[in-house]
């Protein structure tokens, strides 16, 4: 049994929502939440709130950050000695780590886990994030996937300074997250809500005031928007007034195969959450726009690419139009 933890009226329900709807937990399950020393609070709430449905174990996982390999092998020590039914990711992975770790998801199929990835938890991703109707935000996001499924041409504009035109391909699928892991063997991030697609080509300037994985830990929300450029599908130049940022981003892309390619664009849907807080957990799902730039997860978008390379980049409040029809109002959907 963990021990028990209180919480504020919205992790709770934070909490509750998780369990009861996105993992849809039952008595005949067996939960493990995977946490660490910085996190290890909020995932008391959630695996308080698992308890009060069927038995629930917390794991105290070293981390990540001071030494991966060493938190990798405690993660299959706890997963084999518990063989979960459900699991609950909610550790700090600044690198985002364990997501890539394809053994890590072979691992959890071994029970035919149903799993939620949260590896940046915080108060405001559990208490804000994870405290919505997912059945809601389910429907919602499904609408929006129905409303882009065969659009080809899209412009993506924003006051900060995003002026960029995609075109689409109907062969290449919108692909929803919903943030219901309902069924043995799901899983994804949580909080969720989003509609992505791999584009056939863009061209224009992308202005993200949120950078992903690796560097989201460090950049938050930033003052300054990062500027790229973007032909061909391709990143080809990276701005900032921060020069070793600039540096960074540009070397990263560029580092392997593929990684300057525009490999995903995506629109947040869910709705109940306000505006960006510099978390990606978080700012993913924010009604806007995504764009990673490397791996396209050729799986669900059909791509005919791959890439070690994925950064997800985040307008703030942009504006869509798809077709000529207006879908996004500076981050306010008016469909």
């Amino acid at each position: 049994m963990p021990e028990l933890t209180s919480a504020t009226p919205d992790l709770a329900r934070g909490a509750r929502e998780l369990i009861r709807t996105c993992l849809a937990v039952t008595p005949a399950d067996r939960v493990l939440v995977l946490t660490d020393l910085r996190t290890r609070y909020l995932a008391g709430v959630i695996a308080a709130e698992a308890h009060t449905v069927t038995s629930a174990g917390l794991a105290v996982i070293p981390d990540i950050a001071d030494g991966y390999e060493a938190a990798r092998r405690e993660v299959g020590r706890v997963l084999d000695s518990h063989r979960p039914t459900v699991t609950v990711f909610a550790a700090a992975d600044p690198g985002d780590l364990l997501a890539w770790d394809p053994t890590f998801w072979e691992h959890l199929e071994r029970f035919g886990a149903r799993h939620a990835h949260m590896p940046a938890l915080d108060d405001v991703c559990l208490g804000v994030g994870m405290a919505v109707d997912y059945t809601r935000v389910a429907r919602f996001t499904l609408g929006v996937k129905e409303l882009l499924t065969g659009g080809r041409s899209l412009r993506i504009t924003s006051a900060t300074g995003t002026d960029l035109s995609l075109t689409c391909d109907p062969d290449r699928p919108w692909t929803p997250f919903t943030g219901l892991y309902q069924c043995g063997g799901q899983g994804g991030r949580l909080p969720q809500g989003e509609v992505f697609c791999t584009p056939l080509t863009a061209d224009g300037i992308l202005a993200v005031s949120v950078v992903g994985y690796p560097f989201n830990a460090e950049t938050g929300l930033l003052a300054e928007p990062l500027l790229i450029e973007v032909a061909r599908g391709a990143a080809v130049e990276v701005r900032h007034p921060d020069s070793v940022l600039e540096r960074a981003v540009r070397d990263w892309l560029t580092e392997a195969p593929n990684g300057t390619l525009l490999g995903e664009l995506a629109l947040g849907t869910n709705r109940d959450l306000p505006t960006l807080t510099g978390n990606l957990l978080f700012d993913e799902n924010v009604p806007g726009v995504h764009i990673a730039f490397g791996h396209p997860f050729p799986e669900y978008t059909g791509a005919d690419w791959e890439s070690r390379v994925h950064v997800d980049m985040v307008v703030e409040r942009p504006s869509v139009r798809v077709d000529g029809g207006v879908v996004l109002d500076e981050g306010r959907y008016r469909i």
